[in-house]
C-alpha cells in the first residue's frame, strides 16, 4: 500500500478521513510520540549535545510527510523546471532583498557593518545556506504544503490561506511566556510572510519551489549576519522602525520589505519572467 511502505502506511487512509482538528493533532502527535524515546536516549548518550536532539524530529516529520502524500510531489515539490528554477529564483531574491534592506539602512546610518575575515564569511555563509534550506524544506512542506491543502479540503481556499498563515506565525511562539512577551511584535511580520509565501506558490504554478527558495534565502541571510555579528544598530532611529530585538520582521522596515518583495514578484509574474513549463509558454 502507498508504494510498498508496509504497515506504517496502513492507518493513513483512516487518518485522512478524520475532521481537520483531529487530523492536525494526530498528524503532529505521531512523529512527536516517536521522537520522545529518541530524546531520552540522546540525552543519556549525548548529555552535552542537547541542541542536536531536534534533528531526529526533523527527520521523522519529513518521513511522515512523505508517507502521507506518497512523496513530496503531492505538496508541489518535484523535479520540474518551475520547481527547481523557483528555488533558485527564491534564494536569490530572498537573500538579495534582505541585504538590500540592510544596505539601505546602513546608508542611512541606522546600522554599521563590522569587518570580518574572508574565511569566516565563507564558512558562515555556507552554514547559513544549509540551515536555510533545512528550515525552509520542513516548514514549507508542512505549512504551504500539507497544512494548506488539508485546511482547503475542509474549509475552502480563503480560510486555508489565512488559517495556515496564522498558524505559521503562531508556531514561532511555542516558547516560554517571557520570550513570547519579548518577541510578540514579530507576529504581524510572520503572518504577512506566511501570506506572501502562499502567494509565491500561486505564482510558481502551484509548485513549492519559489516559496521554499524565498524562505531559505531569508533564513540564510539572517543566520549569516547574526552568526558573524556582522551588523550593529546605531540607535539613531527607534527600534520599532528597524526591528525590535534586531529582527527586521519586528519593525516597520521589515513589513515594507515584505510588501516590496510582493510587488517585485507580482511584477515578474505579470511579465512571465518566473520559471514556467516551456510547453505552456
Amino acid at each position: 500500500m502507498l508504494g510498498g511502505v508496509g504497515w506504517m502506511a496502513l492507518p493513513i487512509p483512516k487518518l485522512k478521513a478524520c475532521p481537520f482538528p483531529l487530523r492536525l493533532l494526530l498528524f503532529l502527535g505521531i512523529p512527536v510520540l516517536a521522537w520522545l524515546p529518541l530524546v531520552g536516549l540522546g540525552s543519556w548518550l549525548l548529555p552535552e549535545g542537547q541542541e542536536y536532539l531536534w534533528l531526529p524530529l526533523y527527520a521523522l516529520l519529513l518521513a511522515w510527510l512523505w508517507l502521507w502524500g506518497s512523496g513530496f510531489a503531492a505538496y508541489g515539490l518535484d523535479g520540474s523546471w518551475p520547481c527547481r528554477g523557483g528555488i533558485l529564483w527564491g534564494l536569490g531574491i530572498g537573500v538579495g532583498g534582505l541585504f538590500l534592506l540592510l544596505g539601505l539602512e546602513g546608508s542611512l546610518g541606522w546600522l554599521s557593518w563590522r569587518a570580518v575575515e574572508g574565511g569566516s564569511l565563507l564558512t558562515y555563509g555556507l552554514l547559513g545556506l544549509l540551515l536555510g534550506l533545512a528550515v525552509a524544506l520542513a516548514e514549507e512542506l508542512f505549512f504551504r504544503g500539507w497544512l494548506l491543502q488539508e485546511m482547503r479540503l475542509d474549509y475552502g481556499l480563503r480560510t486555508a490561506v489565512w488559517g495556515s498563515s496564522f498558524l505559521f506565525a503562531s508556531a514561532h511562539f511555542l516558547k516560554p511566556l517571557p520570550e513570547i512577551l519579548a518577541t510578540w511584535p514579530q507576529f504581524p511580520g510572520l503572518a504577512l510572510m506566511g501570506l506572501l509565501l502562499v502567494q509565491a506558490r500561486v505564482w510558481n504554478q502551484n509548485k513549492l519551489g519559489l516559496s521554499l527558495g524565498l524562505h531559505a534565502g531569508w533564513v540564510w541571510g539572517m543566520a549569516w549576519v547574526n552568526n558573524l555579528a556582522w551588523i550593529n544598530y546605531t540607535g539613531k532611529v527607534p527600534a520599532w522602525l528597524t526591528g525590535i530585538g534586531g529582527n527586521p520582521l519586528a519593525g516597520l522596515m521589515g513589513l515594507l520589505f515584505l510588501g516590496g518583495t510582493f510587488a517585485f514578484l507580482n511584477g515578474l509574474a505579470q511579465v512571465g519572467w518566473l520559471p514556467a513549463d516551456l510547453e505552456k509558454r
